[in-house]
């Protein structure tokens, strides 16, 4: 059961990171001009939601044992590689929505930036999952 824990912060981190995503995208749309700060907000509301997750990975990674069998990895793996299609659709689907023609930059690069964000945790979860097989 220990294994769902690389999920539980995956998920975790993509769903608050695709709100801050969107709230700010949000702001980008309606003043282009403000990018800078708001990618700044962006940036830290990102650190302060990854910290859960990231002391979520910690635990995990401190308390698992090897597992006994490959299977046993599927579940949570399954659920770690939707949550990164999930969220970078999600993001991709945000910034084609309500843009116009001269935000379209500051809406493509901060979305390339809300993209790796989103995608940072899960992938780490991934990864130290996939250290448990025998």
């Amino acid at each position: 059961m220990g294994i769902y824990i690389f999920a539980v912060a995956a998920v975790l981190a993509a769903i608050s990171i695709s709100v801050l995503f969107k709230i700010n995208i949000g702001k980008i749309k309606e003043q282009p001009e403000q990018a800078s700060k708001v990618q700044t907000n962006f940036f830290i509301g990102v650190a302060i939601s990854e910290a859960i997750p990231l002391i979520l990975l910690i635990i995990g990674i401190m308390n698992v044992e090897a597992v006994s069998s490959i299977e046993l990895i599927y579940i949570p793996a399954i659920i770690i590689i939707l949550t990164i299609v999930c969220a970078s659709f999600f993001l991709f689907l945000q910034s084609k929505v309500d843009v116009v023609e001269d935000n379209k930059s500051s809406v493509t690069s901060f979305t390339a930036i809300g993209i790796a964000m989103v995608n940072a945790i899960p992938i780490i979860a991934l990864v130290f999952l996939f250290t448990l097989t025998p």
